[in-house]
């Protein structure tokens, strides 16, 4: 989007110039492209073990307020050279009757670098060359950034090639990660990205450094009977395979596979499939950051004790199904079922997750959402009470 109120970027454009290399204001703004969004969101998400309330899977059982902008500048430095910025200000804030930590509103919190990257095209051979502080984009992250360098190229109709090196990640500041060490090694690897509507693929191979090897495999095939009714079907498999000194720690090789069928007729929209992953004897991991990019519905479950996708000891298979309702094209109200087992050595964790959602399009840009999310799990083992976990969460959401 271009800019159209122009104080800001002129404040970054003079910045960017000594009066050695001065130009008009005109001239400096005038390849700069503007975006961004603004997000609200109240939080409240509490686990019942027995007669124990703790904090929930996603949150904190107290009421919390999370405030997230981001602000982008993508400029144009010559024929050949783009420079891209973007700003972060982010909070999580606690609210009235927090019996741990003070109710406060947060003043002091600052906009941040979040990406900052240096992106090179040669459009003679379809080639893009990116280093610097970037979102990672792999099907192991959601939201990620880390520090690296990608190659893209696209002189295949169809077909996009990637290599990509990752020196760092944002472990503590994203709060998402993994906790096992891989999160803290370098990341090196390459995909094919391939799209002949209605077939879409992905190929992904990844090496961490005194880690593991990471492979993934995504396939998708869109159909359609009219117009009034689309459906896509798609597979996944990720699997990896750890250095041999990870087995001294409890860990082993991960498999996951997962299959939906999502559909579309007229105002109706409804999605089905199944997920499985995981060991019941020892840890193993299938995703680096939050769900990465798999299939994983829900709100909980894939966090959840012996099913966290991120790492977690439990041999895992869950069904699911949901379906959704859009009145007049703004308004959608839906249902969505998630369940399943996760086994452990000796007992079994039975697990369900029933979540309604409703979300209204307010306008292209602005978009009001909220869901409750219900996650029973029965331990079938003496001696460890059953959970119940209720997470709310409303949303107000602004792009430009």
């Amino acid at each position: 989007m271009k800019l159209v109120k122009l104080s800001l970027v002129a404040a970054l454009a003079a910045g960017a110039f000594s009066a050695a290399n001065a130009v008009s204001l005109e001239e400096a703004i005038k390849d700069v492209d503007v975006s961004g969004m603004f997000r609200y969101r109240f939080e409240s998400d509490r686990r019942d073990i027995g007669n124990t309330i703790v904090d929930g899977y996603n949150s904190s059982k107290e009421n919390k307020h999370k405030f997230k902008s981001q602000l982008n500048f993508k400029a144009a430095l010559d024929d050949n050279f783009k420079a891209f910025v973007q700003f972060q200000y982010s909070t999580s804030e606690l609210g009235f009757n927090s019996p741990n930590a003070k109710a406060e509103t947060d003043t002091d919190s600052t906009f941040a670098v979040q990406q900052a990257y240096l992106e090179y095209t040669n459009e003679a051979y379809a080639t893009n060359v990116i280093f610097g502080k970037m979102e990672v984009g792999s099907i192991w992250t959601d939201d990620a950034v880390g520090t690296g360098a990608k190659i893209l190229n696209n002189s295949i109709e169809g077909l996009t090639f990637a290599g990509y090196w990752f020196d760092s990640f944002n472990v503590t500041s994203d709060g998402d990660f993994t906790g096992l060490g891989i999160a803290d090694t370098s990341l090196y690897g390459a995909a094919v990205l391939g799209d002949f509507d209605p077939f879409a693929f992905q190929v992904w191979a990844a090496y961490s450094n005194n880690w593991a090897f990471l492979y993934a495999v995504d396939a998708s095939y869109k159909f359609a009977f009219n117009d009034m009714a689309n459906f896509k079907i798609q597979a996944q498999y990720l699997g990896n395979s750890l250095d041999s000194d990870k087995e001294k720690l409890g860990l082993d090789n991960s498999n996951f596979y997962a299959a939906q069928l999502q559909g579309q007729i007229s105002a109706f929209d409804f999605q089905a499939g199944i997920v499985g992953y995981g060991e019941k004897d020892k840890a193993s991991l299938v995703v680096l950051e939050d769900k990465g990019r798999v299939i994983a519905p829900g709100e909980q479950i894939f966090y959840s004790e012996g099913s966290d996708l991120r790492g977690s000891t439990g041999e895992n298979f869950f069904y699911f199904a949901g379906l959704g309702y859009t009145f007049a094209e703004t308004v959608r109200v839906g249902f969505d079922y998630i369940g399943g087992k996760s086994e452990q050595v000796g007992h079994d964790i039975d697990k369900n997750e029933y979540i309604a959602r409703v979300s209204y399009a307010y306008s292209p840009k602005l978009t009001f959402s909220g869901f409750y999310s219900y996650l029973t799990e029965d331990y079938n083992t003496n001696g460890v009470h059953d959970s119940d976990d209720q997470f709310i969460r409303l949303e107000a959401l602004y792009k430009f």
